[in-house]
């Protein structure tokens, strides 16, 4: 994943925007996402010994402060405003232990300043340090006994670096703490959980079905591209894969699928906790989640884990093995089925020969393209050509040419715009592959004032693979 793509500045900056001014960035779940945890997850979590996720991560430094006999170096991937990192510190401080040192590693500079301010009011400044960059380009100069993803790794492009750059930092006998998501791309719903999600969605009340965000009762579950325009699930589901290419678990607990929307922060406010029958649909919920889980029907899309440079005896829930949570992206779907449900993007934008296995990165949900548009494909037949079609506005003095490239690698150019273009441009791709195909435009414009601030290049009208 070394081309980030040209996009990749604008979704940097996008990051930077989104977070500069957020001083809560854990908190604010529903109640229905406390009651779904404090009856579906933590039990199970209580049952491999570990009471939640705070605790775990301050007995993995505690019981390294204890033993070594210098100080602890504790390492945080996108820190934000470093409220749980400098709360791990008051925690060990209250316990006797002052060996620790934190190194809290964040891209936005806002948030850095208000975790420094933090640091300095609790007396801590001394003990942390401010790292801010981009995990896609940091090199580690130091060792590390603990590395914290607290809510990170899906944020992250390049996987395979942070990964790598973790491994070379870390102790011999060091570990890496998770807790993130590892669910589709964008947090997306898989084909196979978005069916059954769908038809709960049928049964639902209006109540159950508005969108916090913007009031409305939604007939059908909105099934939302998070990282169209920025790093929000950019890779989710290629989060657990590659990192078990890296280093090796010792505690494993995979968790959720089907019960996300309904203890999120778009639907999960509808759930009335002193209404006895929204409690009884969350539990029945639950139990459905745990049991298509544990059936291997959906797999799962949350992550608690611990991770070491060595083999280590496993701890595990039941089945949820690591080789059993892995979503294989190679597949349509396990049951055959179609990849998208008639009326989304993938399945209205690209016709003949291929079918796309993930989201559209970077085509919204009004077919619009940012300039750098990749998804996954897998050809059903040789293909000798595209059949591209784009429409860019006739006010719009912006257009130019798009980079068509196969696996990183440039194939073709086509010309965009102005107006609607038909053109067919030869893409020779082999019959039965799983490749990334991604468009690059060479220009870009900014969508109206407002809440659209989308940096955009032309509407994707439909994309077919023409065989040869």
């Amino acid at each position: 994943m070394s081309d980030r793509g040209p996009g990749y500045e604008q979704r940097l900056a996008r990051e930077r925007e989104t977070f500069a001014g957020q001083v809560e960035v854990h908190g604010n779940l529903p109640p229905s996402a406390h009651h779904w945890s404090e009856r579906h997850t933590r039990p199970k979590l209580e049952a491999l010994g570990v009471p939640s996720i705070e605790e775990l991560i301050v007995g993995e430094i505690a019981e390294r402060a204890q033993r070594l006999d210098r100080d602890v170096v504790v390492l945080s991937l996108g820190s934000g405003n470093g409220d749980q990192e400098l709360g791990w510190l008051r925690t060990l401080a209250a316990a006797g232990q002052h060996n620790v040192r934190l190194r809290l590693l964040e891209l936005n500079p806002d948030m850095q300043a208000r975790a420094e301010a933090s640091a300095r009011e609790l007396g801590f400044a001394g003990r942390v340090e401010l790292i801010t960059t981009d995990f896609n380009t940091w090199r580690a100069d130091t060792a590390h006994d603990v590395v914290v993803g607290y809510q990170a790794l899906h944020h992250v492009l390049d996987l395979e670096h942070l990964y790598g750059q973790i491994r070379a930092g870390l102790d011999p006998a060091g570990v890496l703490v998770v807790h993130d998501m590892i669910g589709r791309n964008g947090h997306r719903r898989w084909p196979e959980a978005l069916e059954v999600i769908d038809r709960i969605w049928a049964t639902l009340p209006p109540r159950l079905r508005r969108n916090a965000m913007t009031g409305e009762v939604d007939e059908r579950f909105v099934d939302i591209d998070c990282a169209a325009d920025g790093f929000e699930g950019i890779r989710a589901q290629d989060v657990l894969p590659v990192l078990l290419d890296h280093l090796h678990p010792s505690l494993f607990f995979p968790y959720g699928n089907v019960i996300d929307p309904f203890v999120d922060r778009i639907y999960g406010p509808g759930f009335d906790l002193a209404e006895p029958a929204d409690v009884r649909l969350l539990d029945h919920l639950g139990t459905l989640d745990d049991t298509l889980v544990d059936l291997g029907v959906v797999s799962p899309t949350h992550l608690i884990g611990l991770f070491h440079p060595t083999e280590q005896p496993l701890r595990v829930h039941g089945s949820r093995t690591p080789e059993r949570s892995v979503r294989d992206t190679g597949v349509v779907d396990p049951a055959g089925r179609v990849s998208f449900r008639p009326g989304t993007p993938g399945d209205r934008l690209v016709r003949g020969a291929g079918v796309v296995t993930g989201r559209m990165n970077g085509v919204a949900h009004d077919d619009w393209a940012a300039p750098s548009v990749e998804f996954p494909l897998l050809t059903t037949a040789a293909i000798g050509a595209l059949e591209l079609r784009t429409f860019v506005p006739d006010e719009s003095a912006d257009h130019g040419s798009v980079t068509i490239a196969v696996d990183g690698v440039p194939v073709a150019k086509a010309d965009v715009g102005p107006g609607l273009v038909e053109q067919v441009v030869p893409v020779p791709i082999d019959a039965h592959r799983q490749v990334r195909l991604s468009f690059d435009a060479d220009w870009s414009i900014t969508a109206g004032s407002g809440a659209d601030r989308r940096t955009l290049s032309y509407i994707l009208v439909g994309l077919r693979l023409l065989e040869r």
